[in-house]
């Protein structure tokens, strides 16, 4: 989605059909950042209602070098974050040892099958901050430093909840495939 300066223009001006415009143009890509992050369709369109509504208000700021779709994905992610933050009744737990990411990870068929959305809702069931650092760090690319520092965690903290996320997501396809005990 590539938005024109004329359109841009309308935004920062506050055009209620541009915004509007922009909502349907960018609702989809907002609820599929929120979807990653929240169990329920409803916590879902509430985060990306206010994703959307950091959007227009910082759309002054958007520097058209940088793709829209990225830079409002951005600014969900952020708002998740800020979501978690602001929600969160318990830290995040410290792990402080040192962690081994030298891991070796095969996959099988059953891994080449899945589907996204059962993969999607396998990290649902994640316990929350577990959730939270894992998506930043598998799908939106954020390295353990970067998540360290916006959730001001340990860079081991952040590699311990990915390497939890990994485990319990290992135990759900396992089971998935009759080779665990339920």
């Amino acid at each position: 989605m590539e938005l024109d300066s004329s359109f841009i223009k309308k935004l920062i001006n506050q055009d209620r059909r541009a915004q509007l415009e922009l909502y349907k143009k960018s609702f989809g890509i907002l609820m599929s950042v929120a979807y990653r992050y929240k169990k329920n369709e409803e916590d879902a369109k509430s985060l990306s209602i206010n994703s959307f509504l950091k959007v227009l208000t910082n759309i002054e700021s958007y520097n058209p070098s940088v793709p829209f779709t990225a830079w409002i994905r951005r600014i969900a992610i952020n708002t998740a974050i800020d979501d978690f933050r602001k929600n969160s009744k318990h830290n995040l737990i410290e792990y402080s040892d040192e962690i081994s990411t030298n891991e070796n990870y095969t996959i099988n068929d059953y891994d080449l099958e899945i589907r996204a959305e059962e993969l999607n809702n396998m990290i649902l069931k994640l316990p929350k901050a577990t959730k939270l650092v894992f998506n930043l760090f598998a799908i939106d690319g954020y390295s353990h430093k970067e998540i360290a520092e916006k959730l001001e965690i340990s860079t081991n903290t952040s590699k311990w909840h990915v390497k939890e996320a990994r485990k319990k997501l290992k135990e759900q396809i396992l089971k998935k495939q009759n080779l665990v005990e339920k």
